[in-house]
Order: structure tokens, then C-alpha cells, then sequence
């Protein structure tokens, strides 16, 4: 802790404090399904952004291979 005294809040900083004081007192509703949904939709991204990863990996080395067969890109030996 330090001595030093706070500064004034914002006008942003107070309307957060403002809403978070909101949010302590009355908590929203949750579905019961919502942790399941949210694990779901998680796993399908995860499912999606793997191979779309790998796509694109590809698609780099190919556009990279392409610039060196034209000569617009030099071969880097590092890569």
C-alpha cells in the first residue's frame, strides 16, 4: 500500500464503478444449458480453426513458392 493519496476518477471509472455496483447487487439469471453451450461452441471452433490453420499454412507456402518461381521473392536458405 502506498501513502500517496488516489486521483480522481473519470467519468468513464465512475460509470464503470457505477455498473459494477449494479452487477454485485443483482446478479443476472443464468441458464442452466449456458456452460454446456458455451463448451459446445468451444469445441466446434476449436474443431474449425485446426485444419482452416493448416489451410492457410499451405496457401502461404504456396503464394511464397509462386513469388520465388516469378522472381518477385528471393529463396531465404533459413526457411
Amino acid at each position: 500500500m502506498s501513502d500517496e493519496t488516489p486521483e480522481a476518477r473519470t467519468p468513464a471509472e465512475a460509470r464503470l464503478a457505477q455498473l459494477l455496483e449494479l452487477l454485485a447487487v443483482a446478479p443476472p439469471a443464468v441458464d442452466a444449458d449456458f456452460a454446456g453451450r458455451v463448451v459446445r461452441r468451444a469445441r466446434l471452433q476449436h474443431a474449425v480453426v485446426v485444419p482452416m490453420r493448416a489451410v492457410g499454412g499451405f496457401l502461404a507456402a504456396v503464394g511464397h513458392g509462386a513469388r520465388v518461381i516469378v522472381g518477385l521473392t528471393r529463396l531465404d536458405s533459413r526457411r
